[in-house]
């Protein structure tokens, strides 16, 4: 039985953007002939065809910007996933109303301001929306819809689901790859940026510049206000602190730069396709092991999360087993859930 590919994939503000609701006013509109214009009919609610559109159009646009290239086959099976979502969405959203769950207005607008902050400015932001055919009530509507089913799920499923200090204990000890903390080191650096097409005598201006700087550290200037007068990195506003790190964070040359170096050294110049460079070491970390105390409370809702997103399917089943869903479109392979004599022909 396929059930929605990522459990949580349903409460995403991002996709919920390529699959706007019909308003009421929109449902009065339609003409007699739209009115057949759905892919499926979830107790007695219609699917509107353009939800499916609109979420295979934004599929597609992904898919074209990545290079790659979507066959009629991998078109159908994409639909059918997308309609299966869809189905079930709307079921869990049904039982959350017949149990009177409600989101709070206030965690709406908190939501809501969330989602906004993630754009730079006002006008991309209502650009965004216009572009999926949103307004900012059916952007509401979808959030207020994705926290009723998000406390559904926290109330029927995730309240009877619970992890035993045995059960923690038992995956600890079968996956310790997973609890090793790599050696790590905390630096500070300057950069001093070239840009990939700089030309010779570009490169040497940067380079001159960053042997001047090299000389004042050396000269016993503290790493850290030469950082913030001179780095051309974001990192100059805290000095040139960049944070522990560890092997595959940084570009090559940098790392094994900072990893050869001893705490408190400077390290020569070095290059990179960034610039160039001066890294100081303030404080390394071994590889160790974390301890199961560490880990216990992560690891728990870990488990736990794991645990949801297993019992999840069997729920939705249930309700489309009580329910009445007819899929109006025609399928590639049996949709789960769903009888032959439940299917009609879009």
């Amino acid at each position: 039985m396929r059930i929605i590919a990522n459990t949580l994939v349903i409460l995403s503000l991002v996709f919920l953007l390529a699959a706007p609701a019909c308003t009421a006013d929109e449902k009065e509109a339609k003409t007699e002939d739209q009115a057949n214009s759905y892919v499926a009919i979830v107790n007695g609610e219609k699917i509107p065809q353009e939800r499916l559109d609109q979420k295979l159009d934004l599929i597609k646009q992904r898919a074209a910007s990545a290079g790659q290239q979507l066959d009629e086959q991998r078109l159908a099976s994409i639909k059918e996933d997308i309609v299966n979502n869809i189905v079930e969405k709307e079921l869990l959203y049904q039982k959350s109303q017949a149990l009177g769950i409600t989101a709070a207005a206030e965690e709406i607008d908190s939501q809501m301001q969330q989602f906004k902050q993630q754009f730079p400015s006002e006008a991309q932001y209502q650009q965004q929306l216009s572009q999926f055919g949103y307004t900012e009530d059916l952007l509401r509507s979808e959030i207020e819809k994705n926290m009723a089913i998000r406390q559904l799920i926290d109330q029927e499923i995730a309240a009877n689901v619970s992890i035993t200090d045995e059960e923690l204990k038992t995956y600890y000890e079968e996956n310790p790859d997973q609890f090793e903390t790599p050696e790590q080191v905390k630096a500070r650096h300057i950069l001093i940026k070239t840009d990939e097409d700089a030309d010779e005598a570009e490169k040497q201006a940067a380079k001159e510049k960053i042997q001047e700087i090299e000389k004042r550290i050396e000269g016993g200037e503290k790493f850290s206000e030469v950082a913030k007068e001179e780095s051309e990195c974001p990192s100059s506003k805290r000095g040139g602190d960049l944070g522990y790190f560890s092997k595959g964070q940084m570009v090559q040359p940098f790392e094994e730069a900072a990893f050869a170096l001893a705490v408190g050294d400077v390290s020569d110049i070095v290059e990179t396709r960034f610039g160039y460079h001066l890294i100081k070491v303030e404080e390394k970390k071994p590889a160790s092991q974390q301890t199961l105390d560490e880990v216990k409370d992560n690891l728990k809702e870990q488990l736990e999360q794991q645990k949801i997103k297993a019992k999840l399917p069997e729920y939705v089943e249930n309700l489309k087993e009580n329910g009445e869903v007819k899929i109006n479109m025609p399928t590639t392979s049996p949709i789960p859930g769903v009888t032959d004599s439940e299917k009609t022909e879009g």
